[in-house]
């Protein structure tokens, strides 16, 4: 499947092409600096990303218990 479908079939949020072209940048600009692996696609950023923000969620929800 070719990277522009995988985003649109699982991140359907990420709609116009400004949100696409800044991710692309992002994770080129990440790569360039070594702060992600060759390779990274943009979906496994996105998921990354994601993740990210859901993990800090998870940690307020601990500190607020």
């Amino acid at each position: 499947m070719p990277e522009t479908e995988s985003v649109q079939r699982f991140f359907p949020l990420i709609k116009s092409n400004t949100e696409r072209l800044l991710i692309a940048s992002t994770l080129d600009s990440l790569i360039e600096l070594g702060l992600m692996p060759r390779g990274t696609t943009q979906s496994a950023f996105i998921s990354l990303c994601f993740s990210r923000g859901f993990n800090d969620y998870l940690k307020e929800v601990v500190i607020d218990e």
